[in-house]
């Protein structure tokens, strides 16, 4: 085996192999630590020269499977989220779906106006106290960070729906406003202290660094319907997102009939769901 092994990151950058970093991946998707141990080693033992981040993460979860199903559907978590694409309206709806998972009320896809101009708004959730003012930057493809041109685009649709009378009367009845950028990829360094700098929120992959979206989701088992291996097709996506049904745990209680899909299939998507949160039989 070389000790100079190579990782070829997404961002076509390279990065020494790093043994711990898969242990680590592996855990943090709930592996044992004798799985993950095992998963790594292996992955060592194949490596010759140079592997690509993807390559990796196809054979981690492969490895995984054959231990643990759940713990390879969590790891499986980033390509579930680029899943549900190709469009950014699904991730819209899931984002929704996580907000109202945390007490909020969400209205997906509507038009405020601002000060100026009128504006289309990817999300409004609110509750007595404060009320957010959501935009949405998806992307389905790896190694897409949103950048600053991006951050600079969105700011000035937030200054002037900021300004609008739909906030200013929000604060006047003592609401706290919020606006945020929520996106499934990392921001650049340069995104992020430009918005901190304008007091904008932003929530995507790894960011904030203790409680970014990856980390919600696993930590509320909020996990999307996308993550469930039997999801194959855009189709199933539109199908499930037209009858909001965006969380992996809403399979449970989903009507095959309402959804127009086979028994079978929908008895698959639940057995899947029950081994991600460890649900038994009886």
């Amino acid at each position: 085996m070389n000790k100079n092994m190579i990782v070829i990151k997404s961002s076509g950058e390279t990065e020494p192999f790093s043994w711990q970093r898969i242990y680590d991946s592996a855990r943090k998707a709930g592996a044992t630590r004798e799985i993950a141990v095992e998963v790594a080693d292996q992955i060592k033992s194949e490596t010759k020269e140079q592997v690509n981040t993807a390559q990796i993460g196809r054979r981690v979860e492969q490895l995984l499977k054959k231990s643990d199903a759940g713990s390879a559907m969590r790891f499986n978590l980033p390509e579930a989220m680029r899943r549900l694409g190709p469009t950014g309206f699904p991730f819209e709806n899931y984002v929704g779906r996580i907000f109202e998972s945390q007490g909020f009320q969400v209205k997906v896809g509507c038009r405020m106006k601002g000060h100026c101009v009128s504006h289309e708004v990817d999300f409004l959730a609110w509750n007595n106290e404060l009320v957010y003012i959501g935009e949405c930057k998806y992307h389905n493809r790896r190694g897409i960070k949103v950048d600053l041109p991006t951050a600079l685009l969105y700011a000035a649709r937030f200054d002037d729906l900021e300004r609008g009378n739909f906030v200013q009367n929000k604060i006047k009845q003592g609401s706290r406003v919020k606006s945020i950028m929520v996106t499934n990829t990392e921001f650049t360094q340069e995104a992020i202290k430009y918005f901190n700098c304008i007091g904008k929120t932003l929530w995507g992959w790894k960011y904030p660094t203790h409680r970014g979206i990856e980390r919600m989701i696993d930590e509320e088992g909020i996990y999307p319907i996308t993550i469930l291996p039997s999801f194959r097709s855009s189709r199933l996506v539109d199908v499930f997102c037209q009858n909001k049904l965006m969380l992996a745990k809403d399979v449970l209680e989903a009507d095959s009939k309402k959804l127009m899909i086979s028994n079978r299939l929908l008895t698959e998507m639940q057995s899947e769901a029950k081994i991600l949160f460890g649900i038994g039989d009886n």
